[in-house]
């Protein structure tokens, strides 16, 4: 698939009302797809419609939580009643989480799963006949932390792990019928201002500056997406940082997990 046959397709995009979601939303629209918009807020998820449609981007906008099945069965439904097909779902919708093994309550776990891994599974298990139908793309947005438990941050890490293993069964139990599944790892990545990380007690806070460290713009990553769909990539690995780090989990992982406990000691620093 070419950039240019992205032209008219039917992109569906879940946690796009923000962040990296509404940089995917106005790249595919740039690119002449069609968007529909998914988050929480139908407040900031209006604020994008009304920046696509002034771009000439045709755009629907639907809230739904994507951590309830019945939601996504709803979101699912109302695109294809709205646009008559889907041909790509970016299950992007996520959350930032941090806490120790030893601190984070099994609430904390369970809002991190839900969201970040159980969404994505809810929003592809509806969408699954009208991807196979129209020979689709499923793409998972997925971190760094997928490929190590990072310290301080497990149950994110924990959440995002999921997201490979479910990929790669998606990957073989369709390749036959010629549905795409793209994995996408993105490393550290210029955040929105208000954006909030679930702490180990289940309660939101802002999330400290990032000292020190050189992010990926939102942008680069959208345009990784689109690659990632255009080329019916299996998997996408972002930043020199990540691969750099994927080169040395397979030659130096004692390295890996040495920088890995060094900057446990770092979050310690910020969070204590």
């Amino acid at each position: 698939m070419s950039v240019s046959s992205l032209n008219g397709k039917v992109v569906l995009i879940t946690g796009s009302g923000q962040g990296i979601g509404k940089a995917t939303a106005e790249h595919f629209g740039k690119l002449g797809a069609r968007i529909c918009l998914n988050g929480r807020s139908a407040g900031k998820l209006k604020v994008v419609g009304d920046e696509l449609r002034a771009m000439g981007v045709h755009v629907q906008e639907v809230a739904a939580d994507v951590s309830d099945p019945q939601a996504c069965e709803h979101l699912i439904a109302e695109c294809i009643r709205h646009f008559g097909q889907l041909d790509v779902l970016v299950n992007n919708a996520g959350i930032a989480s941090r806490g120790t093994i030893a601190e984070t309550t099994p609430e904390s776990w369970e809002q991190t799963m839900k969201i970040n891994f159980n969404g994505a599974v809810n929003c592809t298990y509806y969408a699954l006949p009208h991807l196979s139908e129209s020979k689709g793309s499923v793409v998972l947005v997925s971190s760094m932390a997928a490929k190590v438990g990072v310290p301080g941050h497990a149950a994110y890490s924990a959440s995002k792990m999921g997201l490979t293993a479910y990929a790669r069964a998606l990957q073989n139990e369709f390749k036959k019928e010629d549905l795409h599944c793209g994995l996408v790892f993105v490393g550290f990545t210029e955040n929105e201002t208000a954006k909030e990380i679930l702490g180990p007690d289940g309660e939101y806070k802002s999330i400290p500056n990032r000292k020190g460290v050189k992010t990926a713009s939102r942008e680069s990553v959208a345009q990784a997406i689109a690659r990632c769909v255009t080329q019916r990539k299996n998997q996408v690995t972002l930043t020199l940082m990540g691969k750099a780090q994927h080169i040395l989990l397979k030659f130096a992982p004692g390295l890996v997990y040495f920088l890995l406990r060094r900057s446990f000691r770092e979050y310690e620093e910020t969070y204590r």
